[in-house]
């Protein structure tokens, strides 16, 4: 829990403030959930699948179930163009992206070589990013090491920085596409330069993916398809989570993507606390992992209207379809009742262009975080210093430079209390208070808001900041 927490996400705190008459209604500005409607055939395909006593009625095992695990092998492998061989034996299905980093960081603390001399292994962290990956490892027995990127450059450290930092004990370098706050990334060929380091340097690549589904340019560059073609693909553990992507934070769906005896271990490390996948995990990852495919196809294919896009969505969802078949198929006699799922399910998705409804559903939802990535700069500039360009995510790190000099925590609960405003300030991301001082005043902002809360948001920070 962050200190910040104590009061910006205290029950009593925003009980006391939303019950206020004068109080206005509270915003949060700075958190990736995603406040979009979610996609309603996909709430509507768990939910009547969720039904099934296949998804309930038993125990799956600490793996998950074998139908999300299938969808989301079938899903990397595509991607990975031919590059990729996975297997339901290299997935694992989570509570939640929390959950998949909570055992992967105790799996890898277990299972990867020890250090010289007894010393704790490493795990290099670029800073700003998010808390929760270095609390993670540090709770699993690593050593944190903090890195930031020289002044002047992006937020993100540069692969020379990134290099210079390794010692014998490094063992875990932490990725996430995008970074969670810049929404900055690396780039293939500087991902292919940080998986040949990692693998000579016999570094595992940890990577957290929650929000690359957006991208705006395209898919971002695949890891873990760079990583197989250096012979280095169980170098890579891979997170994933439904939440900010299809805005339901509360099914709780994530996964983790790792070689097979490292997933072996975190099966082990997973069955002490979820000896089961929620029942809604599968059916739910069934359709989204199709629908990704689609709306990657769909970004490709010009104009979707076009006879040829139509065609070419139609092979990549069946190619897609028929790969979730050939991964269950040996399963089958394990699950009474699970061909009959699957043949249902594939009627259903094929129904009325489903999956296509889907695909545009999640352009739609990159429509409006580029709107509103549009209107912080457009609109506000005079609140905020220079913006990142916009990739595709989630969040922004911006600096409020009328702040400059101003405590934190104390500006950061005035702006809760004072202005209903939910924020989470650069110490959150790593690093000390001091340090972001030295530098100026920044805070995470979430594009993933309704352009009226959003811009009612920012206009009452715009005040707040014109009355300290």
């Amino acid at each position: 829990m962050l200190t910040v927490d104590d009061v910006n996400y205290d029950l009593h705190e925003i009980a006391a403030l939303a019950g206020s008459e004068r109080a206005p209604a509270i915003i949060n500005l700075s958190s990736g959930i995603n406040s979009w409607h979610p996609p309603q055939r996909l709430v509507s395909f768990v939910v009547n699948a969720a039904s099934d006593p296949l998804f309930w009625e038993d125990y799956d095992g600490p793996y998950g179930h074998v139908v999300g695990r299938a969808a989301v092998a079938a899903c990397e492998s595509l991607r990975g163009d031919g590059q990729l061989e996975l297997g339901v034996e290299n997935v694992l299905v989570t509570a939640g992206a929390s959950a998949a980093l909570t055992v992967a960081a105790r799996g890898m603390r277990h299972t990867l070589s020890a250090s010289a001399g007894g010393e704790p292994p490493q795990a290099i962290i670029p800073v700003p990013t998010f808390p929760m990956a270095a609390a993670c490892l540090a709770q699993a027995g690593f050593r944190i090491v903090e890195l930031s990127a020289a002044p002047g450059h992006r937020w993100l450290p540069s692969v020379a920085e990134v290099t210079a930092a390794t010692t014998p004990h490094t063992r875990v370098l932490y990725l996430n596409t995008f970074n969670n706050p810049s929404g900055e990334f690396y780039d293939g060929t500087e991902l292919r330069q940080l998986v040949v380091w990692a693998r000579d340097h016999d570094v595992t690549i940890l990577h957290d993916t929650v929000s690359s589904d957006i991208s705006c340019a395209g898919p971002v560059p695949h890891l873990l398809s760079i990583a197989a073609a250096a012979g280095y693909p169980d170098g890579v553990v891979t997170v994933g989570s439904m939440s900010k992507s299809r805005s339901i934070p509360g099914f709780r769906v994530g996964w983790l993507i790792a070689g097979v005896q490292l997933a072996r271990q975190f099966a082990r490390l997973n069955d002490l606390v979820a000896p089961s996948s929620p029942a809604i995990a599968s059916p739910a990852l069934l359709v989204d992992r199709l629908a990704a495919v689609a709306g990657e196809q769909l970004d490709t294919a010009g104009d979707p209207t076009l006879p040829h896009a139509a065609h070419d969505l139609a092979a990549t969802v069946g190619a897609a379809w028929n790969l979730v078949l050939e991964l269950t198929g040996p399963y089958l006699p394990a699950f009474p009742g699970l061909d009959t799922f699957l043949g249902t399910a594939a009627a259903e998705l094929a129904e009325n262009g489903a999956v296509h409804e889907l695909a545009r559903w999640r352009a739609s939802l990159r429509d409006q975080l580029a709107g509103n990535a549009a209107i912080l700069s457009e609109e506000f500039s005079d609140l905020v210093g220079k913006v990142p360009a916009w990739h595709g995510d989630f969040n922004t790190f911006v600096e409020l430079p009328a702040l400059r000099g101003r405590d934190y925590l104390d500006t950061t609960y005035r702006l809760f209390r004072d202005h209903g405003l939910q924020t989470l300030p650069a110490p959150a991301f790593g690093y000390h208070s001091a340090w972001w001082a030295e530098r100026g005043y920044f805070t995470r902002l979430s594009f993933a808001l309704p352009v009226e809360t959003w811009t009612e948001g920012l206009q009452r920070l715009r005040r707040a900041v014109m009355e300290a």
